[in-house]
């Protein structure tokens, strides 16, 4: 560890050192440059990732050491006095960053807004298994090869308790501090070298980050900054100034290297010896003197506190809030405070385990976790900017009232918890005045309907009606020596079947099923004719050759494979409820005695009609001839509409003042392709042609396009200075 510079009295930190001013200027420079050269900077990310290890190479064995040595140098009273301390401090926090998430999600004014489907989180998303054994070392070898960080620390913490109760344990407890000093001397050069490595990360990071994408998050990345600037630079170097004799400016100094390290690196791991050290530089400095066990109390704290959720963490999950905002279905205060408990709970995983549970749990798309991971560059170094100054102000409050020195500065308190609450009250209102003023003009469903074919079949002919259709000489023989003869393939479609068949903006016949016939017809080099069904004639057309197949995602069910042939399931259909978005509470279970008395619903198509009957006994279920008869007037007065999620999301994105439930348990339909009862050779041919689409990949990337709206992602290029404005660079 570094060493004090200066006399340990109350004379206050030295001036921040050459190298915080050389880490400042390899940020802004590296920022400069990405700006300047954009993607040609991408290369330098191998050197900063080089880097970024060099200094993970460290922590681990500084922690074992220096955790061991500090814990076993304790005895029993004073391990568990520090145990029921610390476990208060951090309740606090906890509490402390609940409301935060709370008040700053009032912040976000209503719009409407929708999403696309995405599938309810499995089960097995996170294996119980799995989760344990980053908990519990049931191989200390293995958590330490995968560095599971809080195995390590339990193994740590049973470790050095044990050696409390061992006798003549003084030379291992020497050796692990001569370890720890050995490290910490690496660790310094390592740190020397953090200019030139933090110069080389924000630059590949500022030269491969999309500006232009941003400006859709802008209201989830205006309330994370807000509330992780508030934190980290009002509330929590505040509260320690209120409850110690150390000054505010103190702190912030104190954390300087850190947070500059944390910025550039994104690790909060990579940072833990330089906090401990700064850690133990306010306490030393704070105190006349200080005793063995006080040196040590930093030694101990942050490695332990490390495990457990920080405040970086739990403000993540304005996130869920930014979500039910974003597609039009906000979550009530009540509900964002036991988000973020449940969060806060939750959250010793990864956000990315955490996020997904939580916006299942809310009903929320799972595709809005892109929206999460597109600006991660930057919420998650703020995150861990956060938790910098959470690791430090919980070490110091918890050594403070180890050693009886905490002092409540009750005016000092009350002054700053005024001026900081007034200060988020005018933040929040300048945040909320210009979200409403730029509130972002919806527009997916103009993006949805944009959509078209990307590599369409050159000879395709789309029929509106069966009249324009012209007629086939008859034909004995299969199907596909048909198709082979003909040179022709006729596809059924039906015409408002979205997201797998229907007409865009431009008239043309797009969908997933649509598409998936362009790629047939070009594989089998054949022309393609798209003919118009109906549910009651789709069986008398493909019977009477009129067309080949029929598509447009049909369910599989025992009364239609009596009557026409299928072939291998290329798709899911999940049942669904559409409703509107301030009722969207009232049909999270398929069965529930409470639910509303009198409740209709619509089904379009008789594929739902008995399943909708069966799941829902109580509730009265109409048969509606179209879709769009429900969307766009609703003449029968439905309370909501039985519909596959698929489905019902795409209309959704048409009418985002709706909302798509999927009630538990998960009901899904297997959706196939109908062709003719009994023609085997035709059935084969598309059952080999279709599992090698599915092995191609093309199905998960034709459902990512169409159902989960990836199609509607613009992509522009990425942008940088000698490019795009100077035009020096190719």
């Amino acid at each position: 560890m570094t060493t004090q510079t200066g006399s340990p009295g109350k004379a206050g930190p030295s001036r921040p050192s050459h190298l915080s001013r050389w880490i400042v200027a390899g940020l802004f420079l590296g920022i400069l440059v990405g700006l300047m050269f954009g993607e040609y900077c991408a290369p330098l990310q191998i050197a900063g990732e080089a880097y970024v290890g060099l200094l993970q190479m460290t922590v681990l064995p500084y922690l074992i050491f220096s955790l061991v040595a500090k814990l076993g140098r304790l005895d029993v009273e004073q391990a568990k006095r520090l145990g029921r301390v610390a476990l208060l401090v951090l309740l606090c926090l906890w509490l402390i960053g609940i409301v935060v998430v709370v008040l700053v999600s009032a912040i976000l004014p209503p719009i409407p807004g929708a999403s696309f489907y995405s599938a309810p989180l499995e089960q097995t998303a996170t294996d119980g298994q799995g989760f344990l054994s980053r908990f519990i070392p049931a191989n200390i070898f293995r958590s330490l090869s995968a560095e599971y960080v809080p195995a390590v620390i339990v193994f740590c913490l049973f470790f050095g308790c044990a050696l409390m109760l061992v006798p003549r344990k003084e030379p291992l407890l020497d050796f692990l501090d001569i370890c720890t000093a050995a490290i910490g001397r690496i660790n310094m050069v390592l740190v020397r070298l953090a200019p030139v490595g933090l110069f080389v990360l924000t630059a590949a990071a500022a030269g491969s980050l999309r500006i232009e994408q941003l400006s859709q998050l802008q209201a989830y990345l205006i309330l994370f900054t807000l509330a992780c600037l508030w934190v980290a630079f009002g509330m929590l170097p505040l509260l320690l100034s209120s409850l110690t004799e150390i000054r505010y400016r103190d702190v912030l100094r104190a954390a300087q290297e850190p947070l500059l390290t944390v910025i550039a690196t994104g690790k909060l791991f990579v940072v833990l010896p330089q906090i401990v050290d700064k850690c133990e530089l306010l306490l030393a400095e704070e105190q006349e003197s200080s005793t063995e066990i006080e040196e040590s109390s930093a030694s101990v704290l942050v490695p332990m506190a490390y495990p457990f959720p920080h405040l970086g963490k739990i403000l993540i999950f304005v996130f869920v809030s930014f979500a039910g905002w974003y597609v039009g279905q906000g979550l009530t205060p009540a509900e964002t405070a036991a988000m973020a408990a449940t969060g806060a709970v939750s959250s010793f995983a990864s956000p990315l385990i955490t996020l997904p549970y939580l916006l299942d749990q809310y009903q929320l798309p799972q595709d809005l976790m892109q929206l999460f991971l597109l600006p991660g560059f930057i919420t998650m170094r703020l995150g861990d900017m956060v938790g910098v100054l959470h690791l430090m102000v919980f070490t110091v409050i918890v050594a403070q009232m180890m050693q009886g020195r905490l002092r409540i500065q009750w005016p000092r308190l009350l002054a700053a918890t005024f001026g900081l609450l007034l200060c988020l009250v005018a933040a929040g209102a300048a945040g909320r005045w210009y979200l409403a003023s730029t509130a972002l003009d919806y527009n997916l469903d103009e993006r949805f309907l944009a959509l078209d074919i990307p590599s369409a079949c050159e000879q395709v002919t789309v029929y509106r009606s069966r009249d324009e259709v012209p007629e086939r000489v008859p034909f004995d023989g299969s199907t596909l020596e048909r198709v082979n003869q003909e040179h022709l393939l006729r596809v059924g479609y039906h015409p408002d079947h979205l997201p797998y068949c229907f007409f865009n903006a431009r008239g043309h016949l797009v969908g997933l099923d649509v598409e998936l016939m362009h790629r047939l017809a070009v594989r089998l080099e054949v022309r393609l004719e798209f003919v118009p069904y109906a549910y009651d004639t789709v069986l008398e057309q493909l019977e009477g050759g009129e067309i080949d197949m029929a598509v447009g995602g049909l369910m599989m069910k025992p009364e239609r494979l009596l009557r026409a042939g299928f072939t291998q399931p290329y798709q899911t259909a999940t049942m669904a409820v559409v409703l509107a978005d301030h009722r969207r509470g009232e049909l999270e279970q398929w069965h529930n005695p409470q639910r509303t008395a009198n409740l209709r619903l619509g089904v379009a198509y008789d594929d739902l009609v008995v399943p909708a009957r069966r799941e829902l006994p109580t509730v009265d279920i109409v048969v509606v001839d179209s879709l769009s008869e429900f969307f766009q007037e609703n003449r029968q007065q439905l309370d909501g509409l039985v519909i596959a999620a698929e489905e019902g999301s795409a209309w959704n994105v048409l009418y985002p003042e709706y909302a798509v439930v999927v009630p538990r348990p998960v009901v899904q339909r297997p959706v196939a392709i109908a062709v003719r009862r009994l023609d085997v050779s035709w059935l084969r041919f598309l059952d080999g042609w279709l599992e090698f689409e599915r092995m191609d990949g093309s199905l998960d990337r034709l459902r990512r396009f169409w159902v989960e709206g990836g199609g509607t992602q613009q992509q522009p290029p990425r942008w940088c200075i000698l490019r795009d404005e100077l035009h020096w660079l190719p």
